[in-house]
């Protein structure tokens, strides 16, 4: 397989994301995936199952950062962290996002959701700290990724809600309007 624009913008050998799977993704998932010459992510409850969940922003956090560092003790290759932010009430990306910038992790795939959840002002902070963002909507329209892409964005991912079972997630469970 050939590189392309994508490999060259995430500094990989193959244009090969791996989606960040909620509840599927762990440290030896991602570093496989990366020393394979694609890109891992750790999902938003990376290394957790249902038994070992945690209940508050700040273990998610401190889970993630657990993850994040046996991710680069398996592969020196990039990899990716996923960010949910929502529109209201987001109580998880200021316990993930200092934890991402603290760890140096290089790529984000921000997960938005068309309703607000889509803030200039973390793809500005992102872009500070030197973070590739790849944005996906969970329900894309060409006017989401116009703005994310006047954001910052570096790369847009366009699926529709069936691209394979994507339910509104928060780390360690559902989000509040989806209950």
């Amino acid at each position: 397989m050939q590189p392309n624009r994508v490999a060259r913008i995430l500094g990989i050998e193959k244009p090969v994301v791996q989606g960040p799977l909620s509840w599927l993704t762990d440290a030896r998932l991602v570093a496989a995936v990366g020393n394979a010459g694609g890109l891992g992510v750790l999902g938003p409850n990376a290394g957790l199952t249902a038994a070992t969940a945690v209940s508050t922003p700040e273990a998610t956090a401190e889970k993630m950062r657990e993850e994040i560092r046996k991710t680069k003790q398996l592969t020196e290759k990039p990899f990716g962290v996923n960010l949910i932010p929502t529109a209201e009430n987001d109580i998880w990306t200021p316990a993930i996002l200092p934890v991402i910038k603290e760890e140096g992790v290089k790529v984000v795939v921000y997960t938005g959701y068309g309703d607000g959840s889509l803030k200039p002002a973390l793809f500005d902070e992102l872009k500070a700290a030197g973070i590739t963002i790849i944005y996906r909507d969970i329900n894309p329209t060409p006017e989401n990724s116009r703005r994310a892409e006047q954001a910052g964005a570096d790369i847009i991912v366009a699926t529709g809600f069936d691209e394979g079972g994507t339910l509104r997630v928060q780390p360690s469970g559902p989000s509040p309007s989806s209950r």
